[in-house]
């Protein structure tokens, strides 16, 4: 049963994808992908998504977000264009509940401020656009 502090990890623990697992306790990458992404974007009216992308793909960021499916919500209906890259590291502790392993941290996500290739970004950045 999910206790108040513990409601945020059991929301986690139900989703499907980039999960990383430990003691039964869950970090999902989609999703701190995804709030990265939003996070860094611009101000203003736009739907952004955090796209997966495989280490030493061939394409780089901005292709991987030109070739995604639009989403047709009136902003994104024309496409996605790249702003950003990120790596999210799933190697990382589950720290436990809040208050435990102070000066310890968990998740780590490195920005790269650029949507370029290599074996860098495992996420990319898009914008929608119509």
């Amino acid at each position: 049963m999910c206790k108040i502090f513990l409601v945020l990890s059991c929301l986690l623990a139900t989703t499907q994808g980039g999960r990383k697992t430990l003691g039964g306790r869950k970090y999902n990458l989609d999703e701190m992908a995804a709030s990265a992404c939003v996070g860094i974007s611009l101000p203003g009216y736009q739907t952004v998504v955090a796209v997966r992308r495989q280490c030493g793909g061939v394409a780089d960021c901005t292709a991987v977000c030109e070739n995604a499916d639009p989403f047709g919500n009136g902003a994104a209906n024309g496409g996605f264009t790249c702003f950003n890259s990120l790596h999210v590291y799933n190697n990382r502790p589950i720290l436990g509940k809040y208050g435990e392993n102070a000066g310890k941290y968990g998740p780590i996500i490195h920005k790269y401020g650029a949507c370029g290739g290599g074996c860098g970004p495992n996420y990319c950045c898009c914008k929608g656009h119509n």
